[in-house]
């Protein structure tokens, strides 16, 4: 398979370092519209198998992959130009735009010109986190409705709110969710990617239904002012969960299977506490991850666009809280 990159920058490097030693790819070809991104890639991934070209100079003319790892301030433009290279799938970073008109847009676009576009919600992908759905599922004590609190600092909401709101639809199999109440801090984030980018921060209470059935309850702080890395904690009906991504920890306090006390004896018929490793991978990795699966069954384990815009439009709706913005956000 040949893979074309737009873009030269951290997320374009990460996917070309994840997928080079992958035997189902023959050329990864890495573009931009910088001379300096191109070579400071070039240093980083080091490996022949990959070459560089500015957008306008690509010499090969059809490309299996494409993966766009540009900024979100041009999707469409970006997608009517890789379209010219039919490639079969495609794979497009998130947000999809800087505002939920842009994103059904885009959505309309794909639709129209019959592209298959996956959107890197690479959450769902993480083993930790599959295995942790997997036991908020099947776990007597865990099975029900969830309380869920996260508080972390400034990761921003635009850059990895949206990656944990998709998380909390996916272990919480829910299709819907509603804003009880939010705000957004006036402070914006600064972003790495220059003056024309920024992120916000803010906290949310939002309720999560499976087929208009409540499953959890979601109390979420992405902070503007500190630089701390936060956790998570999920209370079930007989049990906690707590998890640090960077501590790389989670621990599991869950009562008795067959305990016969009341709800209001709590703490009653508890187990010993049970800490587990929960490691995250190399971002690149889920990259080689999604090909692999490409390669062996032809088919994305990442959702497509359309399947994105719930999240996308529970993002925007938690951004129109910002006294400072209005419809269009700056986030990248």
């Amino acid at each position: 398979m040949k893979v074309l990159i737009i873009g030269a920058g951290r997320m374009g490097i990460r996917h070309a370092q994840g997928i080079v030693n992958n035997e189902s790819i023959s050329v990864i070809c890495i573009t931009d519209i910088s001379d300096d991104a191109l070579e400071n890639a070039d240093k980083q991934i080091n490996n022949s198998k990959v070459t560089y070209c500015l957008n306008d100079k690509i010499e090969e003319t059809n490309f299996d992959i494409c993966i766009i790892a540009s900024t979100a301030n041009n999707r469409i433009g970006q997608l009517s130009f890789i379209k010219n290279f039919k490639p079969k799938h495609i794979l497009v970073e998130k947000p999809l735009g800087q505002s939920l008109d842009e994103v059904n847009t885009l959505n309309q676009f794909v639709i129209e010109n019959n592209l298959n576009c996956a959107v890197n919600l690479n959450m769902r992908l993480y083993d930790c986190f599959n295995e942790l759905k997997h036991n908020l599922n099947t776990k007597s004590q865990l099975i029900g409705k969830k309380t869920i609190t996260i508080n972390t600092g400034t990761l921003g909401i635009g850059a990895n709110g949206i990656h944990y709101l998709d998380l909390l639809y996916f272990i919480l199999e829910a299709n819907t969710a509603s804003i009880v109440s939010a705000n957004i801090n006036e402070q914006l984030v600064p972003s790495a990617r220059g003056k024309s980018f920024g992120d916000f921060g803010g906290w949310a209470v939002i309720n999560f239904y499976k087929n208009s059935i409540e499953v959890g309850t979601v109390l979420i702080s992405i902070s503007n002012v500190s630089t701390a890395f936060g956790s998570w904690e999920i209370l079930a009906p007989n049990g906690r969960v707590w998890f640090n991504e960077v501590e790389q920890k989670c621990v599991y306090s869950l009562r008795k299977e067959y305990s016969e006390l009341p709800i209001n004896r709590y703490y009653g018929d508890y187990l010993p506490i049970i800490e587990e490793k929960f490691e995250g991978p190399f971002l690149g990795d889920l990259t080689n991850k999604w090909i692999t699966n490409i390669a062996t069954t032809g088919e994305s384990n990442l959702p497509t666009i359309s399947d994105s815009l719930p999240v996308h439009e529970l993002m925007f709706n938690w951004l129109s809280f910002s006294k400072t913005h209005k419809e269009k956000f700056p986030i990248t």
